[in-house]
């Protein structure tokens, strides 16, 4: 039976980096204060564009590979430059694919990264197509309200590809999800929405990112809790036969808080939130790549990568690297 494997990995980190105490220079907040809640002592933002970070991340990803064997090309961001031409389909010129393959983008918030991987499984199973490049990539400094501590400090920009084709083994399994987001939980507004002259017409009410902090945890860490546990009985599997969680980096405490549900220790939930905060999109393949250049992450392990955002969304998959 076809399945798809990560045959490849990459990232781009932007270097320019913003500690608590330069936040603590613009807004009401100290180190202590945002290291205590989240266990982030840093991010990084780019000066550049959510394409650029895509295209290096996957010029990292396919160093070794023939563009020209890319079947597909998926995005997954909320962030894009621009909504035509997709981020996906400038990375495909960048990378100077001269195939005619198609490129498309994804927003499912955070958990865009999964939302992509499963979609470039299942074309792959359906032998639609026989590699796929996915990339995760958010600017999210682009949308953040200074003002706002609870917000502003969680999060940075980033990009992670990976490169995902046809075998025998590799994924398990792949599941996405969601729920209605009735509370409003993660919002973030259309900064192109302008009246229009001929219709009456109400502006957003605002112009940056929300989140209700409170409720995105409670989700989060009972979401990845249930179908952590959901995917493992599936498979007849459990928490002992997995190495490691490559979970979406949130902030430090809902990882804490997931692994003690699961009954497991912390040091099973890989993190990177320490140094470069939440990359939404970009975190979980960001964090993977990390995790496998540094050895980590090794043929033969068992992994669940797992994230949860706005919408509200979540994505679980479960493979054999």
């Amino acid at each position: 039976m076809v399945t798809s494997k990560i045959i490849a990995t990459g990232r781009h980190v932007p270097d320019f980096k913003v500690t608590n105490t330069d936040l603590s220079k613009i807004m009401d907040t100290n180190d202590e204060w945002i290291q205590k809640r989240t266990g982030i002592e840093a991010r990084r933002f780019s000066d550049k564009s959510t394409t650029y970070m895509a295209t290096e991340a996957a010029f990292e990803a396919v160093a070794s590979l023939d563009v020209e064997t890319i079947d597909c090309i998926i995005v997954a961001t909320y962030t894009p430059d621009t909504f035509i031409p997709t981020v996906a389909n400038q990375v495909r010129s960048n990378l100077g694919i001269k195939r005619s393959i198609p490129s498309f983008d994804i927003n499912a918030a955070c958990s865009g990264f999964l939302y992509a991987f499963q979609n470039a499984h299942a074309f792959i199973k359906a032998e639609v197509y026989k590699r796929v490049l996915v990339i995760g990539a958010d600017f999210n400094s682009r949308y953040l309200d200074f003002a706002d501590r609870s917000t502003a400090i969680l999060f940075g920009d980033g990009a992670g590809a990976i490169v995902m084709e046809a075998a025998s083994s590799g994924t398990i399994d792949c599941v996405i999800g969601g729920e209605t987001d009735v509370l409003g939980s993660i919002t973030a507004p259309n900064l192109t929405d302008h009246p229009n002259p001929l219709l009456p017409r109400n502006l957003i009410a605002h112009e940056h990112f929300k989140m209700k902090g409170s409720d995105v945890f409670k989700f989060a860490v009972k979401t990845m809790e249930i179908e952590i546990n959901a995917i493992l009985k599936k498979h007849n599997l459990s928490m002992d036969d997995i190495d490691y969680v490559v979970s979406h980096q949130a902030n430090q405490r809902i990882l804490d808080s997931a692994a003690r549900a699961l009954k497991v220790p912390t040091h099973k939930f890989l993190s990177n939130v320490k140094g470069i905060g939440n990359t939404s999109a970009g975190s979980v393949p960001i964090l993977l790549d990390e995790a496998v250049k540094d050895g980590r992450i090794q043929p033969g392990m068992k992994i669940i990568m797992i994230a949860f955002g706005g919408g509200l969304t979540y994505g679980t998959a479960l493979l054999d690297i």
